[in-house]
């Protein structure tokens, strides 16, 4: 598996789609950028991880960007081609952005390797948020819809992480029969073990984790939460994770004098730890804004608060309201701080109606969104490809993940 990204901290999906294909009995090589600290190879739950000498940067400035897609594409496909030499892979799992990473699977796929592209997300939308307003933005977006074209196309499979992502692949002309959904859900043995601690007595916790990023709206949850916090008895906001808008949102908390009930934690911490932390809050909360990237996306997030038995607020966009009603989560306007405020208020002034909206999502979930579904679809596929005409033996993976 080959991705942008480090391994095995900071990439869930990653992680979990590797230790599906090591349960199933495949080899796994992921190759991956560096966390500083880390060794430069390591084996961790039967993956053998190769990391580059790269550092993700915390700049989001576009030529930095560019430059460290470009730099660790080039050293990937060194890597990826010098391994298989030796590893003959069967399968090469690359993931996205930047799509152009699926270079580094190129020269084992001459040889017969199958290749699956990961679509984390749809990159002509993701990086149109970070070159709006600028002159050649329309030129590089139709740079990056050509790149996203060619990697489908020299795809075995495409597998993304929900429904209306297939529709747009779809709607881009990516056969129906080459599409895999395998969704974001939470690894079932990730779930801390034991009931879930204990409330604080009269403590009212909000929590946010994953990426803090300007379009998921942590802003906009900081402005919410200073609306309601001096009303709801023992309010308390946490965000946990890293990201280029930490900053901004650290800055917003002390322009808002609410730093006394406000944790930034600033860094990608492991899931288990997380989750470990998120499990028995108050109230979860997806805060994305109306952007039109946005409006397909099914935050990981939210699944995640759903399956730990969280009570979730979360903004009203399509594919969120087409998975869950408003019997299991509490929506609030896309962009709107005053209707996320309201939200928050509704939850704190019934907790018994919050837990009962929480049973029902999590009981949708098990039966609908659960990881050992798409667990096992993954692993079909693996299968599936190893065993078409040109390619015998056990396969392996090498992913590279950029989020």
């Amino acid at each position: 598996m080959v991705v942008h990204g480090p391994y095995p901290i900071g990439e869930a999906r990653v992680l979990r789609e590797a230790r599906a294909a090591v349960d199933a009995g495949f080899e796994v090589d992921v190759v991956a950028m560096a966390n500083p600290g880390e060794l430069r190879r390591s084996r961790v739950d039967g993956v053998e991880i190769y990391r580059l000498p790269y550092l993700r940067s915390t700049r989001s400035h576009p030529a930095t960007l560019v430059s460290e897609y470009a730099g660790f594409t080039g050293l990937a496909t060194l890597a990826v081609a010098r391994l298989h030499v030796v590893r003959r892979y069967g399968v090469i799992h690359v993931h996205n952005p930047p799509d152009f990473l699926v270079a580094s699977a190129l020269l084992p796929r001459l040889s017969g390797a199958k290749l699956i592209f990961d679509v984390h997300d749809l990159a002509p939308e993701l990086f149109a948020l970070r070159l709006a307003g600028r002159r050649w933005a329309r030129a590089a977006e139709r740079a990056l819809r050509i790149t996203e074209s060619v990697a489908t196309r020299v795809s075995d499979a495409v597998v993304t992480v929900h429904e209306p992502y297939r529709q747009e692949l779809l709607a881009r002309g990516v056969p129906d029969e080459k599409i895999v959904v395998v969704l974001n859900a939470l690894d079932e043995r990730l779930v801390p073990s034991g009931p879930p601690p204990v409330a604080e007595e009269g403590v009212f916790r909000v929590v946010y984790h994953g990426t803090v990023t300007p379009h998921y709206g942590v802003e906009l949850l900081v402005d919410a939460f200073a609306a309601v916090a001096g009303e709801i008895r023992g309010a308390r906001l946490d965000v946990y994770g890293g990201g280029d808008a930490v900053p901004s949102v650290r800055e917003r908390v002390e322009q808002l004098g609410i730093g006394d009930r406000v944790h930034v934690g600033g860094r990608v911490l492991p899931q288990e730890e997380v989750l470990g932390r998120v499990r028995g809050a108050s109230v979860g909360v997806a805060s994305q804004l109306p952007l039109e990237r946005n409006q397909t996306a099914l935050p990981t997030k939210l699944l995640e608060f759903v399956a730990l038995g969280v009570p979730v607020v979360a903004a009203d966009a399509p594919a969120i309201t087409d998975s869950f009603t408003e019997d299991e989560i509490v929506f609030f306007r896309g962009g709107d701080a005053m209707s996320l405020a309201d939200a928050l208020r509704r939850v704190a002034a019934d907790p018994a109606a919050a837990r009962r909206r929480a049973e029902a999502a999590t009981r949708r979930y098990r039966r609908a969104y659960s990881w050992s579904i798409y667990a096992e679809r993954y692993v079909q596929l693996l299968e599936a490809l190893i065993a078409e005409p040109g390619r015998g033996g056990r396969a392996t993976s090498e992913t590279t993940s950029a989020s």
